[in-house]
């Protein structure tokens, strides 16, 4: 089931354990169009979002938060929560980082 929704996202993986970069984790700088966001998911470890440009939001536990540049997220392992552009107006683009062998699961 695709992860993605609202718009376009392109999604570089810069380090994870099926490269020589880095075999502990996954490394990812993802780009959101204005409107575009994951669908609800989580991960069955904690992942770190690092807003690099733009707006976006973050969602978990039926609150919404704004990010932006400079801005740092932490979201625990297990928990159901969506991030994005979403309805913030703007594009944004955060660095994505989860230990290797967590798994994603899409609700």
């Amino acid at each position: 089931m695709p992860i993605f929704e609202g718009g376009d996202v392109w999604r570089r993986q810069i380090a994870n354990a099926q490269t020589t970069e880095g075999e502990d984790f996954n490394f990812s700088i993802v780009q959101f169009a204005a409107g575009a966001k994951t669908k609800l998911h989580t991960h069955s470890g904690d992942q770190i979002l690092y807003c690099l440009a733009g707006i976006g939001e973050v969602g978990a536990n039926g609150k919404t938060e704004l990010i932006s540049v400079g801005d740092t997220v932490v979201i625990p392992a297990n928990e159901v929560h969506w991030h994005g552009s979403g309805d913030s107006g703007s594009p944004m683009t955060h660095i994505a980082l989860t230990k290797a062998d967590s798994e994603t699961e899409v609700l």
